[in-house]
């Protein structure tokens, strides 16, 4: 996640929370950049089965 304060010189970031790199020495802020790479709720696709296919389209009619 982001950390307040830069690990290199130690300045608070303030505004600059977000940023990819410290505006006080200009270091590169890997906590920062490692957290926009990664989305927060990935959605995973997995292949079903041809039993739990059948079961949704079955609920499906049901439902509709």
């Amino acid at each position: 996640m982001f950390k307040r304060k830069c690990p290199h010189c130690g300045v608070r970031l303030g505004d600059f929370l977000y940023a990819d790199a410290c505006p006080q020495c200009h270091e590169a802020l890997e906590h920062n950049n490692m957290a926009r790479l990664k989305p927060a709720h990935e959605k995973v696709t997995k292949t079903r089965s041809w039993a739990v296919r059948a079961f949704f389209s079955l609920v499906r009619l049901v439902e509709s």
